[in-house]
């Protein structure tokens, strides 16, 4: 939605800069202009809540297409200061804090990720749907953060698994609070 905000404004100033002229082809564009800001607002509008959010958790869902992992390279403006913060959303799966065997059964499908920092022996877990993972205190260097989609039962779903490699610059502050 922000996008078409975006895109509606700079069609809208666009528009009135052509407006401000005397000429008739300048109007005619600014009609022009502002006919296709109209369309972007309706389209926009038109999708149904479906569309964007998903299906109802009310309504089991039949034959659920297969879960999604999608994750974005961390923000560079961060790692000078230590931080990796990595941008990730799933597709065909709820991220919530729903454990246990008998899980594996809702629908729509339930999940969380598995996230584990440097090829250590141990990972956490995280259920909270922030979009974000955030880790601090990372020393100067290289290292590598693995993203795994999971079931509600910790069990990996088939190739939704993600490693996002990155470095530390030199210098780069050990310690932040945020």
């Amino acid at each position: 939605m922000k996008s078409n905000a975006k895109f509606l404004v700079t069609v809208l100033i666009v528009g009135n800069l052509f407006t401000s002229c005397d000429t008739t082809s300048s109007r005619t564009n600014a009609d022009y202009t502002q006919s296709i800001a109209k369309q972007a607002v309706s389209t926009a509008a038109d999708r149904s809540a479906r569309e964007i959010r998903g299906a109802t958790p009310y309504v089991e869902i039949q034959n659920e297409p297969a879960p999604r992992l999608i994750v974005d390279p961390p923000l560079p403006n961060m790692l000078a200061q230590g931080v990796v913060w990595i941008q990730w959303r799933v597709e065909n799966v709820r991220i919530a804090p729903i454990f246990g065997k008998g899980a594996l059964t809702v629908s729509p499908r339930v999940g969380h990720l598995h996230i584990q920092v440097d090829d250590l022996s141990w990972w956490w877990a995280d259920a909270s749907d922030l979009n974000t993972i955030d880790v601090a205190g990372m020393l100067p260097g290289p290292h590598k953060v693995k993203i795994t989609l999971v079931n509600a039962n910790h069990g990996s779903f088939p190739e939704q698994s993600r490693t996002v490699a990155f470095t530390i610059p030199e210098g780069a502050r050990a310690s932040h609070s945020h």
